[in-house]
């Protein structure tokens, strides 16, 4: 059986928790490792069913939490691409670290029932990825910040059964918004976040039979609601016929609770 979910999802802290055959992994530690182990427990797991974190990049809401999970749970690898893990190491330079493992853009891990693939993304970080986790029979996407959709992006999610993908903010609400000129700038801009739209349009494109489970994630919390970004995510995948609830599993990621828990038997 494979469980899907996010522990917790956006801008604060991310997690995502993909798990297959009682054997899981993390993308991504935004919280300490209480909060983490809480979120654990409410889902029925814990952290010795944790064989690795995969880490997108280096900013605060996606790595706050290794710290205090790698002082307790030591064994636990970390894996990302070299930038990362050096950018990591310079934010934290007091981290445990003798765990950490390289792992190249575009290359493969895998541990006999999960392979994970990372992919690039143009995220303002040193070199932010997404990642396809392939369970043998189930392909989920995780893809939480974007920056500017690139040309591979759609054929790399297209044939996914789940996705985890970013729905940052309303266009409108950030420019309309209390936000200093350069930051509003930078958040709709090439190497910033995606937007309700984008990743409507995105899906729009994709969603062609294969996808049955979106979990929108990262939203903001000043520039975006759940019920904004679920509104314009299912108005774009109406374009295609798709009947939300029937075809298509849509959901929004609390920003502090686990999301809900896509099962695929």
């Amino acid at each position: 059986m494979v469980r899907v979910c996010t522990l917790y999802s956006g801008s604060s802290a991310n997690c995502t928790y993909i798990e297959n055959d009682g054997r899981a992994i993390l993308i991504d530690a935004g919280a300490g490792v209480k909060k983490t182990g809480q979120a654990l427990r409410d889902i029925g797991s814990d952290y010795d069913k944790i064989e690795a974190i995969f880490v997108t990049h280096e900013h605060s809401d996606h790595i706050a939490g290794l710290k205090t999970i790698l002082k307790h749970h030591e064994r636990i690898p970390v894996i990302a691409n070299e930038k990362t893990l050096t950018a990591i190491k310079a934010a934290y330079p007091e981290i445990n670290c003798k765990n950490f493992h390289v792992m190249a853009t575009g290359s493969k891990a895998n541990n006999g029932v999960i392979q994970v693939t990372s992919f690039s993304t143009l995220h303002d970080s040193a070199e932010c990825v997404g990642y396809i986790v392939n369970t043998g029979n189930k392909k989920i996407g995780v893809m939480t910040d974007v920056g500017e959709e690139q040309p591979s992006t759609a054929e790399i999610i297209g044939s996914c059964d789940t996705l985890v993908i970013e729905s940052n903010h309303d266009v409108d609400k950030l420019w309309n918004g209390a936000y200093p000129y350069m930051l509003k700038k930078r958040i709709g801009g090439k190497y910033g976040h995606f937007s309700n739209e984008q990743c409507g349009d995105l899906l729009e494109r994709t969603v062609k039979g294969t996808v049955k489970n979106i979990i929108l994630a990262h939203l903001s919390k000043e520039n975006n609601t759940p019920e904004l970004a679920f509104e314009t995510v299912s108005k774009h995948l109406s374009n295609l016929g798709a009947v939300i609830g029937g075809d298509i599993d849509l959901s929004v990621a609390p920003r502090s609770e686990v999301s809900k828990i896509i099962i695929h038997e």
